[in-house]
């Protein structure tokens, strides 16, 4: 019964699926440029790219893309700090998460309820928080209390939107054919 909500298995490795790999990685390099909101409680758009990588790409595909998006953002594309490899640990379990409880199924408002929860609250709190604390030498509980409640915030926007997107996506005749063929 479990087994209903979540997969590990990833499409085969075709043209099709490269070329849809490549055009998301692009995509997510783009939209994690872009950020909405004041700074001090800014929404980059980066977790609309990282669900649509899970729900097309599945999870191994998902996670790698996701990291290589967070190496290229750091390094090449110039990042807004120094390039810390910790980070690409939450970068592949992002991707990874989403396309566990999205990939190969019909998504429920569920399933990305539950991945959302999962990428703010260990990885993004959790793990990214003591990553921050760590490579900068700044105080976790300082970093753990902003963090706790932008994530708390950001929660319920992010997750209206997502499940909006996914809605749009079986409404639209061209992207259900492709998520069919992967």
């Amino acid at each position: 019964m479990l087994k209903d909500y979540y997969t590990f298995k990833s499409p085969k490795l075709t043209i099709q699926v490269l070329t849809i790999a490549a055009l998301m990685l692009a995509l997510d390099i783009i939209l994690w440029k872009i950020s909405i909101g004041p700074s001090y409680f800014q929404i980059a758009l980066g977790f609309i790219s990282m669900c649509l990588m899970g729900y097309f790409l599945g999870p191994w595909l998902a996670g790698t893309v996701e990291l290589m998006s967070d190496f290229l953002n750091s390094t090449v594309f110039g990042g807004s700090s120094t390039f810390a490899w910790q980070f690409l640990i939450g970068a592949f379990l992002g991707g990874m998460v989403y396309s566990v409880l999205l990939h190969g199924r019909k998504w429920s408002w569920l399933n990305i309820v539950v991945a959302h929860l999962i990428i703010l609250g260990p990885i993004s709190l959790l793990l990214d928080t003591t990553i921050v604390s760590f490579v900068y030498h700044i105080d976790w509980h300082v970093v753990f209390m902003t963090r706790a409640v932008r994530n708390f915030f950001t929660f319920f926007i992010e997750t209206f939107v997502l499940i909006s997107i996914l809605k749009g996506i079986e409404a639209n005749k061209f992207l259900r054919e492709i998520k069919q063929n992967l």
